[in-house]
């Protein structure tokens, strides 16, 4: 919505939704050469929140990988490194165990040290119901998870403790074959003196916000269009940091990202669209295109009598041409989705992409769209069926509800969809409110497994706000999480199994994985976009 991917693992994002980050549009040319020359980059999305127990969004999870160190993290080309943690360790206990050593030298921006403590509360936090934390379910796998998040036990039950000012331990109840990924991406301390004096606004503007690592916020609050970034002398790897300011601003539209560049006013910026074609022509060696972990997708309320209908939802899975939305209206290198899961991720056994053994349940078929439709009138006792889809107010948002329109109206003679447009926060917020009847979202995650895309639709996931269920999906899903019993092949099946029924059931709707493309001066270098994970401006210098 990882994200503009709420925060399971993964971010909300709206469809369209760009982590491309932004430059001022004043006084943003070109400017000295080396470490004093600012960069300046776009953003399609407000940076809403930097507390790791409230980011919910791709917008602010972006800008908090920039200013939070963690136990671990990825570096630019997205492998994982330590971070606050002297070194990956390998868990005991057979596998449920992990035991840090953190950094001796890690500070706070106000040169106070980071400690194990700073972990425990934080997670603690986290879980504690009274936070009321969308990310709370990354934790869990952690001992003492389920009677914590639901008040029956205190937060201090959690399997996390510091055993020493610089030395933490968390306890798993079963080996997590990704929790690498989850020490990179969700596990997050707090500055707990910070969080004592200031409460509720922790976190929530450039006067109440901390930084750990390369870099701290400035002139931002959750509102504002433009904010920067300015190196953080604290940083134990400062030295390292060749960039000393960055400047980012929200830009609607990826024409204006274009237009920003061709005038030299911002150095990065991320387009999509017509405007991919366009660049490509005048920017060859400027054009950076990539796949993206993200998928876009229709969540379907299940508590509106007309979209709980499966022939509905079947009925419209079959009338989108997929391919001829990646091709003739995004036409920036996304992909149709096979399944709620993207390519690239994760293999089989026999080294295919994960998607080989998911079958075509998301096929073009106008003919049974159609039978579907008939039965989906019938059920509901409606020759007219209303239809309305929620999207953001930018023009990809524009583009893929114009689609949807236009194509389900032809192939579904009697169904009127409305399209309804919102700025993206408020429609992460319409969909985190159950008010609706569906919506174009888009879901990023942190970590290669299938899990993560296919929780959304699970029982008790995050962000199911769609009140969906299916007893046989949810037991698929219990398999997958019990690893104890399986191998990771066996694990894999078990996920493409459910996977399938879900496009059989249409719990959710996928539309087509993401492409991720920019727009990055030749000027740069240790600017990289992986496949999961965001690009990070700490490895990024100037030539």
């Amino acid at each position: 919505m990882k994200k503009g991917r709420l925060s399971m693992k993964g971010k909300l994002a709206g469809i369209g939704t760009i982590l491309v980050l932004g430059g001022l549009l004043a006084g943003c040319g070109n400017q000295a050469s080396g470490t004093s020359r600012t960069l300046n980059v776009t953003s399609q999305a407000n940076v809403l929140t930097l507390d790791p127990s409230r980011v919910s969004d791709v917008g602010s999870d972006f800008m908090l990988e920039q200013t939070l160190d963690g136990l671990y993290k990825t570096n630019n080309k997205g492998t994982i490194v330590p971070a606050l943690a002297t070194k990956i360790v390998k868990p005991t206990n057979d596998g449920k165990t992990y035991t840090f050593e953190l950094r001796k030298d890690a500070k706070w921006d106000d040169g106070s040290q980071v400690t194990a403590n700073d972990f425990v509360v934080a997670l603690q936090r986290q879980v504690n119901p009274k936070t009321k934390s969308q990310r709370a379910q990354r934790l869990q796998d952690f001992v003492g998870y389920k009677n914590a998040s639901t008040g029956k036990a205190k937060p201090s039950t959690l399997g996390v403790k510091a055993l020493g000012k610089y030395k933490l331990q968390i306890q798993l109840t079963h080996a997590v074959p990704y929790f690498d990924y989850i020490l990179a991406s969700q596990i997050y301390p707090v500055n707990i003196e910070a969080l004592n004096k200031w409460g509720s606004k922790y976190d929530t503007d450039a006067a109440h916000a901390v930084s750990n690592s390369a870099y701290k916020i400035k002139d931002w609050n959750s509102s504002k269009d433009s904010w920067n970034l300015e190196k953080n002398k604290q940083y134990y790897d400062a030295d390292k940091v060749k960039i000393k300011k960055i400047n980012f601003q929200v830009v609607k539209t990826p024409q204006t990202g274009l237009n920003l560049f061709e005038a030299k006013k911002v150095q990065e910026t991320q387009i999509s669209g017509n405007t991919v074609a366009m660049a490509a022509k005048q920017y060859k060696d400027e054009l950076v295109q990539s796949k993206y972990g993200q998928l876009a997708f229709l969540p379907w309320s299940n508590t509106d009598a007309t979209t709980k209908n499966q022939n509905l939802r079947k009925a419209v899975s079959a009338a989108i041409d997929r391919e001829d939305l990646v091709k003739n209206v995004l036409k920036d290198g996304s992909i149709a989705a096979k399944s709620i899961v993207p390519e690239g991720e994760v293999k089989q056994a026999d080294g295919q992409d994960f998607n080989a053994g998911v079958g075509d349940g998301l096929a073009y078929n106008p003919t049974q769209a159609k039978a579907d439709f008939a039965k989906a009138q019938q059920e509901l006792g409606k020759k007219t069926i209303n239809l309305e889809i929620v999207t953001a107010d930018t023009d990809a948002y524009k583009q893929v509800g114009e689609y949807l329109q236009g194509q389900l109206e032809k192939q579904l003679p009697g169904l009127k969809v409305t399209i309804k447009t919102e700025p993206l926060s408020q429609e992460v917020n319409t969909f985190s409110s159950g008010n609706f009847q569906t919506l174009t979202m888009g879901w990023s995650t942190d970590y290669p497994d299938p899990i993560d895309y296919l929780n959304i639709a699970a029982d008790g996931g995050t962000i199911n706000f769609t009140k969906w269920h299916n007893a046989e999906y949810q037991k698929l899903i219990d398999q997958i999480n019990d690893t104890d019993h399986q191998t990771a092949a066996q694990r894999v099946v078990l996920q493409q199994k459910a996977a399938k029924l879900l496009n059989a059931e249409q719990g959710v709707t996928p539309l087509y994985q993401y492409a991720s493309v920019h727009l990055r001066s030749t000027d740069l270098k240790g600017l990289e976009y992986p496949l999961i994970g965001y690009q990070r401006y700490e490895y990024v210098s100037w030539k």
